[in-house]
């Protein structure tokens, strides 16, 4: 808990900590009750900013001004003191003399009762100046506190009684977790957007709510929040897979806990191009009723969001508090340093060192769902037992699987599947994968209908044949996936590699 860690601090003999926060308001508060809590409620608290200046008891233009000189005035104050510096982010590189006196503040300060705690959106300190910090994540609110705004909100509703009345326990958990992943501000205002001009709570409240996350999810700017439809569980096939993900359907609930349950970290789903691996992750968000977000590894690097390290940072910080989800990295292979890129170090390699930790360290119910085609590639510690629950591999479908995925597609399109003979359809398939089975029974459709035909077996077939197949013309690169999966993966699918 943040309020423990900086009550750690604050007994400690460090002297410098730095808070990675947008929420400076908030962050004041947490530092006040943890200051509390030690008993330090007689220090003075000072702060400073590139526009505010120094907030204390001495007017001075150079203390104002110049961060340097605040930061020696504080360090020869001879008081029990706080000092909230923000802004640092945007001044401490390349600035010789401010790094200096970092490092006086931070050797001047140890074992003292003064503390300078410095509040930043994102971490931005040179390499050499990491030694003298304690650095904080500072998570956004969680349940009791979202509790407690919302019903503050409720309380300073004018239909705030009738408002109260309508509200069962149901509706009053789903309200205050349709806000999780919000900093304080962001669902104060969503909770007051949605009772705007209401004097009940119901269903159409909470997806008000959902709403604003949807816009803060894509405002994180590497990760969008996808819909899952009801239904959206049909996948033919993949026995082993649904049984996995069966047993483990229960593990996000109170009731799991209780059994001391932990909930799975994840799966990498490897294998053949369009056999449903990013399906199987959509499905399973679905099946197991949970939000889906989706990492784009190709905006993490495109430098829009800022630098990739942080851009990381930020998204697993938005997939906690959306927590429980389910978090989908497509095609991790691309994003994620392969051999090469971790030995000449870089942007790449500390991505993926910092995906390892939080793979290995997470606590919330993050269930990463990744797909991969080249899996060979990926670092041997990113596939080892502890990142990733599971390693599947989905090869092409087998015929009772193209059976269940030519009916799937067929009552997708209003095609009865009883009037075919689907047995020898799907023998007709075989070679196809999934999204191959998909485009010939479009194809067949718009034949017939530009025909002006029934749709017939025969038109269904002679579509299905028609296509030229992966397996076809990437032969021996399927057959060295199959090779690599073969003694590596569990197998998605009942038959056996």
């Amino acid at each position: 808990m943040i309020i423990k860690s900086i009550q750690k601090f604050l007994e400690g003999k460090a002297g410098l900590l730095y808070l990675i926060s947008n929420e400076e308001d908030r962050v004041e508060r947490i530092i006040a009750a943890a200051a509390e809590k030690c008993g330090m409620t007689q220090a003075r608290f000072y702060g400073w900013s590139c526009v505010g200046g120094f907030n204390g008891d001495v007017a001075s233009a150079d203390l104002d001004a110049d961060p340097v000189a605040c930061l020696t005035y504080f360090l020869h104050l001879q008081e029990d003191a706080f000092l909230v510096f923000k802004d640092l982010h945007l001044l401490v590189q390349e600035n010789p003399r401010l790094i200096r006196q970092l490092k006086e503040c931070a050797t001047g300060l140890r074992s003292t009762k003064r503390k300078i705690i410095f509040v930043s959106p994102r971490l931005a300190l040179p390499d050499e100046l990491f030694p003298f910090f304690k650095i904080e994540d500072v998570p956004l609110p969680k349940y009791d506190e979202l509790l407690r705004m919302f019903q503050t909100c409720i309380e300073e509703h004018s239909a705030a009684e009738s408002i109260r009345k309508s509200l069962t326990a149901d509706l009053r958990d789903k309200m205050v977790r349709a806000a999780s992943g919000f900093t304080a501000l962001e669902a104060q205002d969503a909770y007051e957007s949605a009772l705007m001009g209401e004097s009940a709570i119901t269903g159409k409240t909470v997806d008000l709510v959902l709403e604003e996350k949807e816009a803060l999810v894509r405002k994180s700017g590497v990760l969008e929040f996808i819909s899952t439809r009801a239904g959206a569980w049909q996948i033919g096939g993949l026995v082993n897979l649904k049984k996995w993900l069966n047993e483990r359907n229960k593990a996000f609930s109170p009731e799991a806990a209780k059994h001391g349950l932990t909930p799975p970290k994840g799966i990498l789903v490897m294998g053949v191009s369009g056999c449903g691996k990013s399906l199987c992750i959509k499905a399973i968000a679905s099946h197991w009723k949970l939000p889906l977000l989706r990492l784009d590894m190709g905006k993490l690097y495109d430098g829009l969001a800022g630098p990739p390290e942080e851009a990381m940072r930020n998204a697993i910080k938005t997939s906690e508090a959306v927590a429980p989800c389910v978090l989908w990295i497509d095609e991790i292979e691309a994003g994620i340093a392969n051999q090469q890129q971790k030995q000449a170090g870089g942007k790449e390699a500390r991505v993926l060192a910092l995906f390892l930790t939080w793979m290995q360290e997470k606590t919330l119910p993050v269930f990463v769902g990744a797909t991969a085609n080249e899996v060979e590639v990926l670092p041997p510690e990113l596939l080892r037992k502890g990142r990733f629950d599971e390693l599947f591999y989905m090869g092409l479908p087998l015929k009772d699987e193209r059976l269940q995925i030519l009916s799937i597609h067929m009552r997708r399109r209003r095609v009865d599947p009883a009037r075919f003979d689907m047995d020898y359809l799907a023998q007709s398939t075989e070679g196809l994968n999934g999204a191959e089975i998909e485009q010939g029974i479009i194809s067949a459709i718009f034949e017939s209908s530009s025909k002006k035909v029934e749709l017939s077996e025969h038109i269904l077939a002679n579509a299905l044949r028609g296509i030229v197949p992966l397996s076809r013309t990437m032969r021996e690169r399927i057959q060295k996936i199959e090779a690599w999966a073969r003694d590596r993966a569990q197998k998605a699918s009942l038959e056996t590699l």
